[in-house]
């Protein structure tokens, strides 16, 4: 049993002092561009193949650069440790490993490392493709012949043929799990794989992935990767990978600095499984508006997208680039993602999972005041009280813990005048589409109809409901979410939307600007 604990990572390029653990089975780094995922497995890749340090590995030049692992083998614990520093313009390394034994150990350690690039190191001996060849070969005699000639074919190809080298990443892990099965292998592997998807279809992604753990569980193997692939992040499987298993990274004022959820007594499983299917966007947002439902989630960015929110909000007065004010209320260009949670039940649990993940910053629930708020006041209350760490908050207060309440349904703000005019409009063009068989007493029927339907929305309870059953009427299995995108487009291009409901959106921006601040 072999098992790199964790890393501690000192004055090493970006990142000033962080300690990371490494789960047995898989550990996935997420975040943005320029975070710092490389750095971390660079930082593990230099310690454990006695990479030299160098100049451009120092935060700062004038203190010690320290890396430093704790390794259990068959249950006991030891340290390996790398320590850097200049003197006179010379980069000074010390490499400390505990015993002979231990070096013995290290002997069987192989550490696997593909850069994001793919491409071939100049040193041969130190590149991932080299190594898990030689791997295949000490493992299949049979495969010696056939495996040589590709080990010469990989070496001569040039180094900008990176898309050729990641399939035959898939062909090399694909054999290499073929030599290990019956096959009593003692060596520690450790795969360091800088965005597996890079180059890939997300099927070949899928693979990559599935074949890594069926070698993880045919023997003593470890992986590590950093990924912007949402399906990667979120293959969830129950014990073996789970969302503990993410260290999440992140750049702040050129620092990076890692954290991970904490999933104790599993507290956030529901979420996992929701993130299984969808909403796997969250891990590489910069922030997230929290809604209940597809309806909000599909309609919102087209209302950002559609309406011109500038009026209600004057940015004279912001010191802010042409370009910031263009795109003040652009939500990709400010990488906000909008979350359905599947329910009112849910919205405090993403509360507390989402201030988590982003630090307590940038996210926003949004909740309708309908006939089940009052049920679940108490958690809302209650998810404030832990994210914030106050012992009391009143429903007045919920705005400053970044909770809008609307008034009432996210579709109350649909005015009854505007529904009126575009499914008046729909049947109208049905009937042009239609003429020569049209039936004009059928298509009165229709209109008189509507106005019935639309007048009882104004006492119905359930006015989602309600709307669900009026389209429905009309346009024959209309799901959800094709009424949310057909008639949020419409809705905002025609600005029929409430004006309260757009100041509430420019209130949402205005607030994440104020945490940026």
């Amino acid at each position: 049993m072999f098992q790199i604990k964790n890393i501690k990572i000192q004055n090493f390029r970006t990142i000033v002092d962080e300690t990371i653990v490494i789960w047995v089975n898989k550990t996935v780094f997420v975040w943005k561009n320029g975070s710092g995922k490389t750095v971390v497995l660079k930082a593990i890749e230099k310690l454990f193949n006695s990479k030299d340090i160098k100049e451009k590995d120092f935060k700062n030049s004038e203190e010690v650069l320290i890396l430093e692992s704790v390794v259990n083998h068959d249950w006991k614990d030891f340290i390996v440790r790398t320590e850097a520093y200049f003197d006179w313009k010379e980069v000074i390394t010390r490499n400390i490993i505990p015993d002979k034994e231990t070096k013995k150990i290290f002997e069987k350690l192989n550490i696997i490392y593909i850069p994001s690039d793919r491409k071939i190191n100049k040193d041969k001996k130190e590149n991932g493709y080299m190594k898990l060849i030689d791997l295949i070969l000490e493992n299949k005699e049979q495969s010696k012949v056939i495996l040589k000639k590709k080990k010469e074919k990989l070496e001569a190809l040039d180094l900008e043929s990176w898309k050729r080298k990641t399939t035959l990443l898939i062909s090399l892990l694909e054999l290499y799990l073929y030599s290990i099965n019956n096959t009593n292998n003692d060596d520690y592997n450790v795969f360091l794989i800088d965005q597996p998807e890079n180059f890939l279809h997300p099927h070949a992604t899928k693979m990559i992935d599935t074949i890594l753990l069926q070698i993880w569980e045919l023997e003593n193997t470890q992986i590590l990767y950093s990924t912007h692939s949402g399906e990667l992040v979120s293959n969830f499987k129950k014990w073996i990978y789970e969302i503990s298993d993410i260290v999440f990274v992140n750049n702040v004022d050129w620092n990076t600095i890692t954290k991970r959820i904490n999933n104790s007594y599993g507290r956030y499983n529901k979420i996992m499984i929701n993130l299984i299917f969808k909403n796997s966007s969250i891990f590489f947002s910069d922030a997230v508006i929290l809604v209940e439902w597809e309806t909000e989630r599909i309609s919102v960015p087209n209302i950002y997208e559609n309406i011109d929110m500038h009026k209600y909000l004057d940015l004279k007065w912001k010191k802010l680039s042409s370009d910031e004010k263009q795109n003040y209320f652009n939500l990709n260009y400010k990488n906000i993602s909008v979350i359905d949670v599947w329910g009112k039940w849910a919205l405090h649990e993403w509360y507390m999972f989402a201030s988590e993940l982003f630090w307590k910053q940038n996210v926003v629930a949004v909740i309708d005041k309908d006939e089940s708020y009052e049920v679940d006041f108490d958690k809302i209350e209650k998810s404030i009280k832990k994210v914030h760490h106050v012992s009391s908050v009143s429903e007045k207060e919920f705005k400053k813990y970044n909770w809008i309440v609307l008034d009432w349904e996210f579709e109350n703000y649909y005015k009854i005048d505007s529904i009126k005019s575009y499914l008046t409009d729909k049947i109208n063009k049905r009937k042009e589409r239609f003429w020569a068989d049209f039936d004009q007493k059928i298509h009165e029927m229709s209109l008189r109809h509507l106005d019935d339907m639309l007048d009882r929305l104004k006492s119905v309870k359930k006015i989602s409901t309600e709307y669900e059953k009026l389209f429905n009427t009309y346009f024959y299995k209309y799901s959800k979410p094709t009424i949310a995108f057909n008639l949020s487009i419409w809705l905002s291009k025609n600005n029929w939307y409430d004006d309260n409901l757009y100041k509430i959106f420019v209130e949402i921006i205005e607030k994440f600007e104020h945490k940026k601040s």
